[in-house]
């Protein structure tokens, strides 16, 4: 059980693979971003929010509100990050969009990967088919996002060294809610797990359809080669659930 969770743990880190390079054409960093916009998009609508509600039904309104304080924050902080011209904007640098985008993905998907953690531990509490059934679900969802993460992570301003933090202690997400599972099981009402998974979700949402969906409109150069990886990230993190 235990080397499964490390396993999970190495496979979660396969973003960092892009820090092998000192540089990356911006074109596989675009194609990257455009597979991770449809991942997050489909994690935020079809895995985070319906667990969400099982929680509470009050997690709509927690939605909701996640999907509007990343707005409200971008548009009082960064008032001119939505005059998206992105790579060729005379006015924007455009690394300085994606240091907010990079942080507000991370800590959407750290917790949300978190809960992860949690439900791999409820899952071998009730058998060891479940258990490894919910990990290889997760397991197969970490990889576009960990790769997509980490685009993001490598068009921001960040140093190297605080993009791999980042990737690194994503890729411990879960084993990290797996380990404290019993400790915040017992503390944390269900109510509150729903709601700020949900506040979580709403925030992803806002990441993947504000922010990065512009980056795909906006490319020039193998633009459709973007698109249908959007297409595939949405479709294939959907189906991900529907083998959960």
């Amino acid at each position: 059980m235990f080397f499964s969770i490390f396993v999970l743990a190495i496979i979660s880190a396969v973003g960092l693979l892009l820090f092998f390079f000192e540089t990356i054409n911006r074109t596989i960093l675009g194609l990257l971003i455009g597979l991770g916009a449809g991942s997050m998009l489909s994690v935020s609508l079809v895995h985070i929010f319906p667990e969400a509600l099982e929680q509470t039904p009050l997690a709509v309104y927690a939605f909701i509100l996640g999907f509007l304080m990343i707005y409200l924050i971008e548009e009082i902080l960064t008032p001119h990050a939505h005059d998206h011209g992105h790579w060729d904007h005379t006015h924007e640098d455009p690394h300085e969009h994606y240091d907010h985008v990079a942080l507000v993905s991370f800590i959407a998907i750290f917790f949300h990967t978190l809960f992860d953690g949690l439900g791999i531990r409820a899952g071998f509490g009730i058998s060891s088919e479940i258990g490894y059934t919910i990990l290889a679900g997760i397991a197969i969802h970490q990889i576009p996002v960990s790769l997509s993460l980490a685009a993001i992570f490598r068009e921001s301003k960040f140093q190297w060294h605080i993009q791999i933090l980042f990737i690194s202690l994503f890729a411990l997400a879960a084993p990290i809610g797996y380990m404290l599972s019993d400790l915040i099981l017992s503390n944390v009402s269900v109510v509150f797990t729903g709601l700020a998974t949900a506040w979580a979700g709403g925030s992803l949402l806002y990441v993947a359809t504000a922010d990065l969906l512009p980056v795909i409109h906006s490319q020039s150069k193998y633009k459709y080669a973007t698109v249908v990886l959007f297409v595939i990230g949405a479709i294939g993190m959907s189906a991900v659930k529907w083998f959960e």
